[in-house]
């Protein structure tokens, strides 16, 4: 089971404990054949000038974000997922954005990415006493679906003091891959813990004793190789391939990409803050085992049949 908030960590956090909470999906779906749900990656607001050099403008995800919901509230989904970054720095970003989901008419799943994780980590070690990064995995589902989302910061940089000895742990993994020339060896990835990792394990071995289609969500990239990846991708990648896992999708590598490894596809999507105008989001269906990607903007559409 993921870790729930404390009480001290719900105070602290005020709404944006709320990015916690798995989505409440109705006791039926929208349809007994076709799953269809959205995807948002990487708005990484923030009150601050354009970083012209890495093209993210981000002022201008408020508006995007806006234009995005209208659009994904116009159509039939189950739930929408935003593969993480909701803001870029400043715990007052959160105040400033989290009030245009409030607008979004249906479930909403939030990965906690680097940037969020960082904010929220730095607020939380401002408190006396220190209170620790939470952790953020957690699965929920539907008839005939299990849907996944892990926690990349579960080891990593961002933890504070108080999460006792994983920002030491997370030095060590990075010193190693550094050592290695490992390309994700970058201080703004992270990695899924140990006990992460069995509860992941125990999730998807029962999501495949029931027959249910499994979908996974993370804000780090798997796969292709990429500096952007999830340190441990490769026990990552192993055990999705091995539970036959019908698709990863993550955020993190503004640049989107995308793979298949096994029967297991790993599509990452381009981030939003990207641009002074660019509006990259999608919607997936999945219907008969073939996966449909439809991109709006310069998010890249897929047809990936079941092989």
């Amino acid at each position: 089971m993921t870790l729930p908030l404390t009480s001290l960590q719900c105070h602290a956090l005020g709404p944006v404990s709320a990015l916690y909470s798995p989505p409440q999906l109705a006791n039926l779906p929208h349809s007994k054949t076709t799953l269809r749900f959205g995807l948002i990656a990487d708005p990484q607001y923030a009150d601050a000038d354009a970083n012209l050099s890495q093209q993210c403008f981000y002022r201008n995800s408020l508006g995007k974000l806006d234009k995005a919901i209208s659009e994904l509230n116009e159509l039939r989904l189950e739930f929408v997922v935003t593969l993480g970054d909701l803001v870029d720095r400043d715990w007052s970003s959160f105040a400033t954005l989290l009030p245009l989901y409030q607008r979004l008419r249906h479930p909403h799943a939030v990965v906690i990415g680097n940037h969020d994780a960082q904010v929220i980590s730095d607020n939380l070690a401002a408190h006396n006493p220190k209170l620790p990064l939470p952790k953020s995995y957690y699965q929920f589902s539907q008839p005939g679906y299990r849907f996944i989302v892990i926690d990349g910061n579960d080891i990593s940089l961002y933890c504070n003091a108080a999460n006792g000895d994983e920002r030491q742990q997370a030095e060590a993994i990075l010193t190693r891959l550094s050592a290695q020339q490992q390309p994700q060896a970058q201080s703004w990835n992270g990695a899924v813990g140990e006990q992460q990792l069995v509860w992941l394990e125990q999730t998807l071995q029962q999501a495949r004793e029931q027959g249910e289609t499994i979908l996974v969500f993370g804000h780090f990239p798997l796969a292709p190789i990429n500096r952007h990846n999830l340190w441990n991708s490769d026990t990552l990648i192993d055990l999705l391939c091995r539970y036959q896992v019908r698709a990863y999708f993550a955020g993190h590598d503004h640049q989107g990409g995308y793979t298949r490894i096994g029967s297991t596809d790993f599509i990452t999507l381009k981030g939003m803050v990207d641009g002074a105008d660019r509006l990259p989001f999608a919607m997936v269906e999945l219907k008969n085992g073939e996966l449909t990607v439809n991109g709006y903007g310069p998010e890249i559409s897929r047809v990936l049949p079941l092989e």
